[in-house]
């Protein structure tokens, strides 16, 4: 059976995944989870890299938002890789330019503070509105916690293109206020097939289900 490797985006961890993996491990499904070191794309790459080697057997790789960054270098020539999912994930060409979140047309509500290290912050009035408008609010209150400072510098441009050479699945997330939806639509553009789910930009808390229905549906493929 195929396994699963879920990369988490910014400021997250793999504690983000708790809920999914949770019910990946009742299917009988393999799944890893790592923590980003955030010490820079290359060094995060890196990390996965050595987590895609060392799975045994064909593996599906997810990446959410900045995930998606990491992963369409991290999975490059990598045959044992046999499906990228992209969740509301960033999906850029390689050396295209990531827009800002405040740019339009496409807003975000998130607001972030970045110290003389350049790492960032979001902003706590602005982690609910961004993040976690439709999850519990017991949920959404634990990950505020464990939201980690992120390193600015890592979402310059694109770099990795693995999804031209291993099939793809976007999940654009109608209701996302992290990474505007019409976004989303425009980078998908690059991914083999295209789903949207009723969600906001968390949907491993919001609805856990759904993520693994994907997964298992995915696992299941020849």
């Amino acid at each position: 059976m195929k396994s699963v490797l879920l990369v988490h985006g910014a400021w997250n961890g793999a504690w983000c995944w708790d809920l999914v993996v949770e019910r990946l491990d009742n299917y009988g499904i393999e799944v890893t989870v790592l923590d980003l070191p955030f010490t820079g794309l290359d060094n995060d790459v890196i990390a996965v890299e050595k987590a895609i080697e060392s799975t045994n057997g064909e593996l599906i790789v997810l990446g959410h938002s900045y995930g998606g960054m990491v992963i369409s270098k991290a999975a490059e020539g990598k045959k044992e890789v046999s499906h990228l999912v992209y969740l509301c994930a960033i999906l850029l060409d390689e050396g295209e330019p990531m827009l800002g979140y405040s740019d339009t047309p496409h807003p975000s509500k998130i607001e972030i503070e970045i110290d003389e290290n350049l790492l960032s912050f979001v902003k706590p009035e602005a982690i609910i509105p961004a993040f976690y408008e439709d999850v519990p609010v017991h949920i959404a209150e634990q990950a505020i916690g464990k939201l980690r400072n992120f390193p600015i510098t890592s979402v310059s441009s694109g770099i990795g293109e693995a999804w031209k050479e291993t099939k793809s699945t976007y999940v654009v997330c109608r209701n996302d206020s992290a990474i505007h939806p019409d976004r989303q639509r425009e980078m998908a553009d690059l991914a083999s097939s295209v789903i949207e789910w009723d969600c906001g930009h968390s949907p491993f808390f919001s609805d856990p289900d759904l993520v693994v229905e994907l997964l298992s549906e995915l696992v299941k493929m020849p």
